[in-house]
């Protein structure tokens, strides 16, 4: 028996391992064809961007080549008759099973670490690869479009490029201000565009501009900067200190520190309310800078939430290859089926169909703070429940 169990692994890791190179290939290629549509990356960012979206083409790449592998070799056994040959010889069907079944609970760990590294490393790399190369993106978008637009609100129309490249003949930006964020346009006579590392923002040095805005008209002869920061100019915009971001290990750290701001801007609100109630200046108590900081305590409790749910969330897709592999197994034994596609299809539609919407529900409902944070685990639930209904009818066949 320990001899037929070593034979079925080995079989399952060389499908896995030829599977897993596939499939993580097409979702890298699939991850830089949608860099290079959204954001117009050039060919040095995409050589950049391959070690950021490698953990994130794994983290999707795992559950579905691992249930491929699975459901090929135990659906081969199946037909070529090996599992009732065993069967029949006294050997009980968890025998059969359990060495998958380990296998995957140990590859769930590492798809757990996976998931971790990509949400805090894999994600935040592709930003700083974006952000960096927002430069050369702009010019790419004018050159060949005459406009650039970004997901903040700056937008870049021109009439031309200049003979160097580099210079905007005729440019119209408009974008908002960093303080009270009024969106206002400049036109120049021409313009040129810088990528500052250090300060992290694209300076727009223009000559000969004029500034209009809501409130007032200004104008600018000579050479004058505008500077964006980068998070702003990107086509699409790019997120940073987000709670997907933060690695596990953080998390408590980064809880326990949203909790203190909370807490700080919940007494500054009680020390105002009672200052004005003191000194009779009730207005003190609805105005907008009330309002602001209800506003910042409303956006601090929803981080703290989404917080409180990224380990669950990363556990629960972590070991979501264990459960594919749940009902994997006794299904493609049911089918009988020899051929890879045909098992692997019966059996990963009706996860598709199931276990992701599921799973979608229950991560909706517990970041929005309405449903317990152990809901993101309902999908993989479901999926025990239907592995254990497949095992007791192979039990009973």
């Amino acid at each position: 028996m320990r001899r037929f169990n070593l034979y079925i692994l080995w079989e399952i890791f060389k499908l896995f391992f030829v599977a897993l190179v596939a499939f993580t290939t097409v979702i890298s290629l699939a991850g830089i064809a949608q860099q290079l549509v959204s954001q117009g990356l050039g060919p040095k960012a995409i050589v950049e961007l391959l070690p950021y979206i490698l953990p994130i083409s794994l983290q999707y790449a795992l559950p579905a080549t691992l249930l491929f592998a699975v459901c090929s070799v135990y659906g081969r056994i199946s037909a070529d008759a090996e599992v009732l040959a065993v069967m029949a010889a006294g050997v009980p069907p968890w025998r059969i099973i359990s060495p998958a079944l380990i296998a995957s609970f140990l590859l769930s760990l590492v798809a757990v670490w996976i998931n971790d590294v990509a949400f805090s490393w894999g994600k935040p790399g592709i930003n700083r690869v974006i952000m960096h190369s927002i430069e050369q993106v702009v010019y790419g978008f004018l050159s060949t479009q005459g406009s650039y637009t970004s997901e903040k609100g700056l937008s870049i129309h021109v009439h031309g490029i200049g003979e160097d490249g580099r210079e905007l003949i005729l440019p119209t930006i408009t974008t908002t201000g960093d303080g009270d964020g009024e969106p206002f346009s400049i036109s120049a006579r021409s313009a040129r565009l810088t990528m500052d590392p250090v300060k992290d923002v694209l300076r727009i040095e223009m000559v000969d501009s004029i500034m209009e805005g809501e409130k007032a008209e200004f104008t600018h002869p000579g050479l004058w900067v505008h500077e964006v920061l980068l998070p702003n100019a990107t086509k699409k915009g790019t997120s940073s200190g987000h709670p997907s971001e933060v690695p596990i290990r953080k998390i408590a750290f980064e809880k326990r520190k949203q909790r203190e701001t909370i807490e700080k801007t919940q007494e500054i609100i009680a020390a105002r309310t009672a200052l004005g109630l003191g000194m009779g200046r009730y207005d003190w108590l609805d105005n907008e800078q009330t309002h602001e900081s209800l506003n910042q305590i409303l956006q601090g409790q929803s981080r703290l939430q989404r917080l409180q749910v990224e380990p669950w969330r990363r556990w629960a897709q972590g070991f979501s290859c264990f459960f594919f592999v749940w009902v994997a197994i006794p299904f493609s034994i049911w089918m009988k089926s020899a051929d890879h596609w045909t098992s692997f299809g019966a059996c990963f539609m009706p996860i598709l169909l199931v276990y992701y919407p599921v799973f979608a529900i229950g991560l909706g409902h517990a970041k929005d703070g309405s449903w317990p944070v152990a809901s993101v685990w309902l999908g993989n639930i479901v999926l025990l429940v239907i592995g254990v209904y497949w095992l007791r009818r192979l039990q009973r066949t």
